[in-house]
């Protein structure tokens, strides 16, 4: 199977990272079977070896046959990892336990050795029914969050901006009438009830919103926008606490309040949030379909024609979803030789995979139950083609609008090409 430098951090390597975290928060075992180890950066493989010779001694101890010989085992394979892992500028993660298939009797060892994103900072040794992923799962967490308000007299929605996610978390609607004559009543009484009633509509939108940001960690900014004054009222009076007013990065005028206010809102704050993920992806898949409407002959798409341009050295920077579930299979036949490479569903691969096996070669009518039979993840195989072609590799979520569409229209597979490519 293919590997990565450990010590250059590439989107394939954080993609990897995402997907060994969805597998490992499934896993379930028996009892305390289940080993969770993060090694510090800064200590040496050798003194954990020590520290688990020690646990092996105590395990022994353990008065459930079946969770002893469980534990010792799993770090028995611990130490036999830590002996051959070169040292590592972020430290390891290491999970080791045995999961039942069907139920008792039927436990199968497994082992993920993780190279975090962040350098682990303290030493955990951990045993439960469950792995220790909470440590993990915080070095995984985006970094960054701005809040989002779209302000108007009528309606106004306040969103989050986290990552590559943008959530409306709530839309409040005023109930206030235009300006216009009400049968006996003075336009001046009137057009005060308006302003009493704005007032007490900002009032609510700044207790949700102080809420809201309250609770968030890593507010790196708010942006505040809308058509009319009506944000400039809110952030002049009281309603916000100072805390929050002194992260206002922009108030920028917008054609629409509410709801769609907050798409009309991230339009005209490109620049703002340039650096985010989310505005990275949006950019590059603008860019993409970009490429498609002009007919410039400098993109591909598409699983066989980005293979073939990806071995080729054409494709410069490689597109992938994450939502892709294909497995890569390569089969060596045991008598001529003869390679085959085919891509299947991951859901099927396991059933697939024995059907690969059986059956004769065309080239030397030999059977392939000797064949060499080796399989990974679409995504990982075609990161590992584009590092050895000196390809950048953009990984793409579902989560925003335009990642969803190049998943949905493409597979989730394409590419910027260096120079046109005939197939």
């Amino acid at each position: 199977m293919p590997t990565f430098n450990k010590h250059e951090r590439s989107s394939i390597d954080y993609y990897k990272v995402r997907r060994d975290l969805d597998l490992l928060k499934k896993k379930k075992g028996y009892n305390t079977e289940l080993v969770s180890l993060y090694i510090p950066h800064d200590r040496p493989l050798s003194m954990v070896v020590g520290y688990l010779r020690n646990e092996l001694s105590e395990s022994s101890n353990i008065k459930s046959k079946s969770t002893r010989k469980h534990v010792m085992d799993a770090i028995t394979s611990l130490i036999a990892k830590l002996k051959i892992l070169p040292e590592s500028e972020t430290g390891y993660i290491l999970f080791d336990g045995f999961i039942p298939r069907h139920g008792p009797g039927t436990e199968k060892e497994e082992n993920y050795v993780i190279v975090p994103p962040e350098k682990v900072t303290t030493f955990r040794y951990h045993c439960s029914s469950e792995f220790l992923l909470e440590p993990l799962e915080e070095m995984m967490r985006d970094k960054g969050t701005f809040g989002l308000i779209s302000i108007g007299r009528k309606e106004t929605a306040i969103a989050i901006l986290h990552g590559k996610k943008i959530a409306t978390v709530t839309t409040l609607t005023s109930g206030i009438h235009g300006k216009h004559r009400a049968g006996g009543q003075s336009q001046r009484r009137f057009e005060r009830l308006i302003e009493e009633a704005a007032r007490e509509f900002y009032k609510r939108i700044g207790e949700h919103a102080n809420q809201i940001f309250g609770e968030l960690e890593e507010l790196q900014g708010i942006i505040i926008g809308g058509p009319g004054h009506s944000k400039y009222e809110f952030i002049d009076g009281s309603f916000l606490r100072q805390e929050f007013k002194d992260k206002i990065l922009a108030t920028p005028d917008t054609d629409s309040d509410g709801e769609l206010g907050i798409r009309r809102l991230i339009q005209t704050s490109e620049e703002i949030l340039k650096e985010t993920e989310f505005m990275k992806e949006k950019q590059l898949i603008d860019k993409f379909m970009g490429e498609i409407a002009r007919e410039t002959g400098m993109v591909v798409y598409g699983l066989h024609e980005t293979i073939e341009s990806l071995k080729n050295a054409a494709v410069d920077t490689l597109l992938l979803s994450e939502s892709i579930k294909t497995v890569h299979i390569r089969r060596k036949c045991g008598g001529c030789g003869k390679i085959d490479t085919f891509n299947l569903p991951r859901d099927e691969a396991e059933d697939k995979i024995e059907e690969a096996s059986s059956g004769i070669c065309p080239e030397c009518n030999s059977g392939y139950v000797s064949a060499e039979i080796e399989q990974v993840d679409l995504i990982e195989y075609m990161g590992y083609t584009a590092n050895q072609m000196g390809t950048d590799v953009q990984i793409l979520s579902t989560d925003t609008e335009e990642g969803a569409m190049f998943f949905a229209t493409f597979g989730g597979i394409g590419g910027f090409l260096r120079y046109r490519y005939n197939y």
